[in-house]
């Protein structure tokens, strides 16, 4: 249930594509996509505002079409699962884009954003797995973090700031197996890649990852 959190000073336009791209790729179906974003207040509206414009210009339809960037849900199952939180969603928050689902036939959803929604909802808990982004509003970065690491998950997160420094010294509490800081989802062969808490048991990726397909072999002697 992974974690974005974007800081006072960050540029919405700058920031607002990124976010979008991190958690609507492959329409949210990725482990690691952004399932929630925390929004400083002074730049919250901005970002809504933002967010939705992304939304209203995707094109969801069928992958092999020129032009489409949205796709179908992969089943049934989460496919009404996730009309199910959007639901849950309008009750808890406000829905600004998308908000069901986009054609008659088939598995697909319009992507959807949800503004003035907090922890607690269905939404921001569970983790949707779909085109969903609910948007929530912080004041203190710590109070952020906090509820960000109050999740039993904890695969990936990301912090977003002009302030490199404070985005540095807020990653390292997050409690996630990778934080990415103004990039959502970047990895690498090179880099480990594993979760925390409830998110996962292992590594891949690195040498790390290499080490996993290893058979440790010791040999205990004592002196004779």
């Amino acid at each position: 249930n992974d974690a974005a959190i974007v800081l006072e000073g960050s540029d919405p336009k700058e920031t607002a594509p990124k976010i979008f791209q991190g958690a609507f790729q492959n329409s949210g179906q990725v482990c690691i996509a952004i399932k929630r974003a925390y929004v400083h207040e002074s730049i919250y509206d901005a970002m809504c505002d933002e967010l939705v414009k992304l939304a209203d210009a995707a094109v969801v339809g069928d992958g092999l079409q020129q032009g489409v960037t949205i796709g179908p849900l992969q089943n049934k199952t989460q496919f009404e699962k996730v009309l199910g939180i959007i639901e849950s969603a309008k009750v808890d928050g406000k829905v600004i884009a998308g908000g069901g689902r986009a054609t008659e036939k088939g598995y697909f959803i319009k992507p959807t954003i949800v503004r003035d929604i907090t922890d607690g909802a269905r939404l921001v808990d569970e983790e949707q797995f779909g085109p969903v982004l609910p948007v929530i509003k912080f004041k203190d970065a710590s109070d952020a973090i906090a509820r960000a690491n109050s999740s039993e998950y904890g695969l990936g997160g990301s912090i977003w700031s002009k302030d490199l420094d404070a985005a540095w010294n807020l990653a390292a509490t997050m409690d996630t197996g990778t934080v990415w800081i103004n990039k959502h989802a970047d990895l690498a062969p090179n880099i480990p890649f594993g979760g925390a808490k409830l998110s996962g048991v292992g590594t891949e990726l690195g040498e790390e990852g290499l080490s996993e397909f290893t058979q440790l072999h010791v040999i205990n002697m004592a002196r004779a």
